[in-house]
């Protein structure tokens, strides 16, 4: 393991046993991995190397999630959960104090699931032919339709410091995960103020930070 995180900064004697989050590096497994530090949740990291298609001490991901990819949420009983949208309501909903889920059932919470399914499919998706060697024409095509979705997001996202409103949810985990892929991808986030101020404001979040650093993407303090 990489990391075991027992508890937070306001319950560091906690000592609940730990899940397990298999991610890698840089991909949509960042989005869990900051909601279980927001959550304040205990867990341990196992890191999946996409260049040797290993995982960490050995053995192969299919054995984990039969689908082939990260993130996987593997729980204290054994159960394993798979799907970005689906982890982060989980984890949300294991500490609702945190406020990072509207209250199940309420219309606020399909509201939600509509940022967490829109992102998924509206911006998440179109990234792939970005990173898998895709032809130049679907590449531009790529930029052209992440370009709609951006403009829309804005403009949803005005004023307000978060998707939801004033309060942080995992639906920001999520958005903010994707936006940070802007700079491999070729895109000049610039075009989009509010957003670039929306990443550079959640990147200074401790939960973001911790990540990052636990993930080898941005160097230890200490």
């Amino acid at each position: 393991m990489e990391l075991v995180l027992v508890g937070s900064q306001d319950d560091p004697d906690r000592t609940e046993e730990a899940m397990k989050l298999y991610y890698s590096q840089g991909t949509c497994s960042f989005a869990p991995h900051v909601a279980l530090r927001e959550a304040g949740l205990a867990f341990d990291l196992a890191r999946y190397d996409m260049k040797t298609a290993q995982l960490e001490g050995g053995g192969s991901l299919e054995a984990i999630n039969d689908k082939g990819y990260v993130p996987v949420l593997e729980l204290d009983d054994g159960e394993r959960l798979t799907e970005v949208a689906v982890i982060l309501q989980w984890i949300a909903d294991q500490r609702p104090e945190r406020d990072l889920a509207p209250r199940p059932g309420s219309l606020a919470r399909y509201r939600l699931q509509e940022w967490l399914n829109f992102i998924a499919t509206e911006i998440h998706k179109p990234y792939w032919p970005l990173f898998h060697g895709a032809p130049e024409a679907e590449r531009d095509e790529a930029r052209q339709r992440l370009a709609r979705r951006f403009d829309w997001t804005q403009g949803k996202l005005g004023e307000r410091p978060f998707l939801m409103g004033e309060g942080f949810t995992v639906a920001d985990c999520y958005l903010l995960t994707v936006l940070n892929w802007t700079r491999a991808a070729g895109i000049d986030l610039a075009r989009w103020p509010k957003l670039a101020e929306y990443r550079t404001r959640l990147g200074s979040r401790p939960s973001v930070r911790a990540a990052k650093e636990a993930e080898g993407l941005v160097r230890s303090a200490r």
